[in-house]
């Protein structure tokens, strides 16, 4: 059963082990420098004339609990809003203002000659956003149709912020006061010129934004660059524009030191983050590369190198290099990661992974699925060692092979939860699709999302699937989970297993999951996630979704109400209901319960109507319910018992 909504429930523990699930190899380009980030032509302009017509939406607040609140910000077609990582997207001011951002399209079609920065903004930290904005930002500020993408957002001044998105180039828009009048821009931030051994005419793309100093009016903005050399071969290349409050000087990223900044990281494969004069990011790649930190306490100035995760196959070529292949025995990549600043300067990092085996020369490569071939690893600069090569398949014969990652909650802090359904977790109902941009998403714990308090308390949001909400049966939705670590300990514990548990959300895939990376309230913290009712993207290489679906920026806020034990233990009690079955159904259906108790079971159909009700003494075990007076349909069946209600989706034949 997923648990309420509670920053405090304690660590879940791992109770058994589930094989992985080997998926058919697909021939991919492994090289970074051989492949090429989706742009979806998101560095072209557009002349046509753009089209407000769409009726306006309000957003709808949800409070489901005391200590969380959930808003609608912005709704878009247009669903790739990362080629990996999903930072500086969100932001909170000193004074508690909230303001969120996103490439915004409401065209249900390839062209997006609309696409540009969609924006939403909640003032004194209360969940009050403005409505779902129909116009972007860009023609709200000058009215002309520029076409952008990738906007990032952060404070800037004592009470202002700047915008940066992409645009055939990099533009920056500021205002005095954020959320409020015109923005001043567009402006453009200089493209690298004649920097040592620079061979080709980049054009920066895919911004991330920060800003540090007293007063957030020093702007750091680390961006890519691809050029094609050749039809098959295209050149990466890491960059960094830094803004003095006079002059941008726009040169080669940190990795340049190491001659990492080309070739083995590409668009997206950063996060950034800033606290007073303290400055992180962070890279990371699949197969090639290290995870790797740098560190300015001099608000960029000068940089520090730390590896995160050293990677064991470091350098090596799939195509000639034997060292590179690694047998039945799966290996661990680094997928995704995020970045926060706490209030001491301290930088926390954490990483998605999964495991993977290249067996032969050339770029096939075969992924693993399953309950334990996944997980999220933590780590901080305060730590003198990388994390562990992400190898958890050890020698361990009593942990059949390899251990589970869930029982190590000072190196892992997200993983997919133990709901009480975990005995029937299926692999192959983790939504692959063929698109590699996907199937790079859905590897288990997908998106890590981290924030920090002004007392050094860290949340973590996350992607993941969800075993109680299915697509047709046949895949399981994702949905949004937390992990907490408080500042005085050293382990994470699992929050909530998911935010999503909610009528609305019943139907609803949750990708791109984005975090306000500084929270000025202590354990108050600020998240958002994109959704829709279609697993897959409409936008990317090789698309999934047939057609457009719209999608529903959320933001949430949630606090951490601590209780005592004793107060656990009666919630959990009122937990009665932890399973409906069979599903699909016929004639009937039972209900699963832990104890005796009267109970309200309630059929509503997809358009909310209710459709039947059935007062019903459960037994400890399973009560049948009669349903042979309902057509073929899907239904939502909720359970009203011992002051718990809870709601599943069940397909009637």
């Amino acid at each position: 059963m997923k648990k309420v909504l509670l920053l405090s429930l304690g660590l879940v523990m791992g109770f058994s082990a589930f094989a992985q699930n080997r998926v058919v190899k697909a021939e991919k380009a492994a090289k970074a420098t051989a492949v090429k980030k989706a742009v979806g032509n998101d560095i072209s302009n557009t002349t046509s004339v753009l089209d407000y017509s769409s009726q306006a939406r309000q957003s709808v607040v949800t409070n489901r609990a005391e200590n969380f609140e959930e808003s609608e910000t912005m709704w878009t077609f247009y669903d790739l809003q990362s080629n990996f990582q999903v930072s500086n997207r969100m932001y909170q001011h000193n004074n508690g203002s909230v303001a969120i951002t996103a490439t915004m399209s409401h065209q249900d079609n390839q062209t997006v000659s609309d696409r540009g920065t969609g924006y939403n903004f909640a003032p004194n930290g209360e969940m009050a956003f403005n409505g779902m904005p129909e116009v972007r930002e860009e023609a709200n500020a000058t009215g002309d149709d520029i076409r952008t993408g990738w906007p990032t957002i952060a404070p800037y001044g004592a009470t202002g912020e700047i915008l940066v998105n992409h645009a055939s180039g990099l533009n920056y828009w500021t205002r005095e006061v954020a959320g409020e009048g015109q923005w001043d821009g567009p402006h453009a931030i200089p493209n690298p010129q004649g920097l040592d051994g620079q061979q080709y005419d980049f054009s920066l793309s895919w911004p991330r934004v920060a800003t540090s100093g007293a007063n957030n009016e020093i702007v750091h903005v680390f961006s890519a660059a691809q050029y094609n050399v050749s039809a098959d071969e295209i050149v990466n290349a890491m960059f960094y524009s830094r803004f003095d409050g006079e002059t941008w000087s726009t040169q080669w990223a940190p990795l340049f030191d190491t001659e990492e900044h080309m070739g083995i990281y590409s668009a997206d494969d950063y996060s950034v983050a800033a606290n007073g004069d303290v400055v992180a990011v962070v890279y990371s790649t699949v197969f090639h590369g290290h995870v790797v930190m740098y560190k300015s306490t001099d608000n960029g100035l000068t940089w520090e190198r730390n590896i995160v995760w050293e990677n064991p196959h470091y350098g090596c070529d799939w195509e000639t290099d034997e060292c590179s292949l690694t047998g039945e025995n799966p290996v661990y990549s680094p997928v995704h990661n995020t970045v926060a600043v706490g209030p001491d300067g301290v930088v926390h990092v954490a990483v998605s992974s999964f495991p993977y085996t290249h067996e032969e020369l050339g770029t096939m490569f075969s992924y693993y699925y399953g309950r334990t071939a996944e997980g999220i690893a933590y780590w901080n600069d305060t730590r003198e060692e990388p994390i562990a090569t992400f190898q958890l398949w050890m020698d361990d014969p009593e942990n059949e092979g390899y251990v589970l990652h869930s029982m190590d909650s000072i190196n892992f802090c997200g993983w997919i939860p133990f709901y009480e359904n975990i005995a029937e977790f299926s692999a192959d109902m983790v939504y692959k699709g063929d698109d590699y941009i996907y199937a790079m998403y859905t590897t288990g714990s997908s998106f890590p999302a981290l924030s920090v308090d002004a007392e050094g308390n860290l949340a973590l949001a996350y992607s993941t699937p969800d075993t109680y909400r299915t697509y047709n049966g046949q895949y399981y939705f994702r949905s949004v989970a937390m992990s907490y670590k408080d500042a005085d300990n050293e382990g994470w514990n699992v929050a909530v297993e998911t935010v999503m548990d909610d009528f609305i959300h019943m139907m609803d895939e949750a990708i791109f999951v984005n975090a306000a990376p500084y929270a000025t309230k202590a354990n108050e913290f600020w998240f958002a996630y994109i959704a829709d009712q279609t697993p897959g993207l409409f936008w990317g290489l090789a698309p999934t979704q047939t057609s457009a679906t719209s999608n529903t920026v959320y933001a949430f806020k949630i606090s951490s109400e601590f209780i005592e034990e004793d107060n656990v233990n009666e919630v959990i009690a009122n937990d009665v209901v932890y399973n409906i079955f069979p599903n699909p159904a016929t004639d009937f259906v039972c209900v699963s319960s832990t104890m005796d108790a009267d109970a309200t079971i309630t059929f509503t159909n997809l358009a909310g109507q209710t459709v039947k009700v059935v007062s019903q003494r459960l037994t400890a075990g399973d009560t049948s319910i009669n349903i042979n007076d309902l057509t073929s349909g899907v239904y939502f069946c909720t359970v009203n018992a011992n002051g718990y209600s809870h709601t599943s989706k069940v397909v009637v034949k």
